[in-house]
Protein backbone atom coordinates (compact mmCIF):
# COMPACT_ATOMS: atom_id res chain seq x y z
CA UNK A 1 0.00 0.00 0.00
CA UNK A 2 2.83 2.40 0.84
CA UNK A 3 4.48 1.58 -2.47
CA UNK A 4 1.26 2.39 -4.33
CA UNK A 5 0.91 5.69 -2.46
CA UNK A 6 4.51 6.53 -3.36
CA UNK A 7 3.76 5.86 -7.04
CA UNK A 8 0.58 7.99 -6.86
CA UNK A 9 2.49 10.82 -5.18
CA UNK A 10 5.15 10.62 -7.89
CA UNK A 11 2.50 10.78 -10.62
CA UNK A 12 0.78 13.73 -8.91
CA UNK A 13 4.09 15.54 -8.64
CA UNK A 14 4.82 14.98 -12.33
CA UNK A 15 1.31 16.18 -13.25
CA UNK A 16 1.81 19.38 -11.18
CA UNK A 17 5.11 19.98 -12.95
CA UNK A 18 3.44 19.48 -16.34
CA UNK A 19 0.59 21.84 -15.40
CA UNK A 20 3.03 24.52 -14.22
CA UNK A 21 5.05 24.08 -17.39
CA UNK A 22 1.87 24.36 -19.47
CA UNK A 23 0.86 27.59 -17.71
CA UNK A 24 4.34 29.02 -18.23
CA UNK A 25 4.33 28.05 -21.91
CA UNK A 26 0.90 29.65 -22.39
CA UNK A 27 2.21 32.90 -20.91
CA UNK A 28 5.28 32.76 -23.11
CA UNK A 29 3.12 32.02 -26.15
CA UNK A 30 0.88 34.98 -25.36
CA UNK A 31 3.90 37.26 -24.98
CA UNK A 32 5.32 36.04 -28.27
CA UNK A 33 1.99 36.64 -30.04
CA UNK A 34 1.96 40.21 -28.69
CA UNK A 35 5.53 40.69 -29.89
CA UNK A 36 4.57 39.41 -33.35
CA UNK A 37 1.64 41.84 -33.49
CA UNK A 38 3.89 44.72 -32.43
CA UNK A 39 6.47 43.83 -35.04
CA UNK A 40 3.81 43.40 -37.73
CA UNK A 41 2.55 46.92 -36.99
CA UNK A 42 6.11 48.21 -37.06
CA UNK A 43 6.69 46.44 -40.38
CA UNK A 44 3.60 48.09 -41.88
CA UNK A 45 4.84 51.50 -40.76
CA UNK A 46 8.30 50.83 -42.15
CA UNK A 47 6.84 49.70 -45.48
CA UNK A 48 4.80 52.91 -45.68
CA UNK A 49 7.86 54.96 -44.87
CA UNK A 50 9.84 53.09 -47.52
CA UNK A 51 7.16 53.81 -50.14
CA UNK A 52 7.20 57.50 -49.20
CA UNK A 53 11.00 57.58 -49.46
CA UNK A 54 10.88 55.81 -52.83
CA UNK A 55 8.36 58.35 -54.05
CA UNK A 56 10.54 61.20 -52.81
CA UNK A 57 13.55 59.68 -54.54
CA UNK A 58 11.66 59.40 -57.82
CA UNK A 59 10.57 63.04 -57.51
CA UNK A 60 14.09 64.23 -56.76
CA UNK A 61 15.56 62.14 -59.57
CA UNK A 62 12.94 63.41 -62.00
CA UNK A 63 13.49 67.00 -60.91
CA UNK A 64 17.26 66.70 -61.26
CA UNK A 65 16.96 65.06 -64.66
CA UNK A 66 14.55 67.69 -65.93
CA UNK A 67 16.68 70.49 -64.52
CA UNK A 68 19.80 69.15 -66.24
CA UNK A 69 17.97 68.66 -69.53
CA UNK A 70 15.78 71.77 -69.68
CA UNK A 71 17.05 74.20 -67.06
CA UNK A 72 15.49 75.24 -63.80
CA UNK A 73 12.54 77.34 -64.99
CA UNK A 74 11.42 75.08 -67.82
CA UNK A 75 11.79 71.97 -65.66
CA UNK A 76 9.67 73.60 -62.95
CA UNK A 77 6.92 74.24 -65.53
CA UNK A 78 7.17 70.66 -66.82
CA UNK A 79 6.85 69.33 -63.27
CA UNK A 80 3.78 71.48 -62.66
CA UNK A 81 2.28 70.16 -65.90
CA UNK A 82 3.04 66.58 -64.88
CA UNK A 83 1.47 67.10 -61.46
CA UNK A 84 -1.63 68.58 -63.06
CA UNK A 85 -1.86 65.61 -65.42
CA UNK A 86 -1.47 63.17 -62.53
CA UNK A 87 -4.22 64.98 -60.63
CA UNK A 88 -6.53 64.69 -63.66
CA UNK A 89 -5.74 60.96 -63.91
CA UNK A 90 -6.54 60.48 -60.23
CA UNK A 91 -9.86 62.25 -60.71
CA UNK A 92 -10.72 60.02 -63.66
CA UNK A 93 -9.78 56.89 -61.74
CA UNK A 94 -11.79 58.02 -58.73
CA UNK A 95 -15.01 58.20 -60.73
Amino acid sequence: MANEQLIINGIEHKIRIIIESNVQLKKENSNLKQEIERRDKELVLLKRELEIKKSELVKITLANTLEKEFGKEESKKKLEDLIAEIDRCIEVLSE
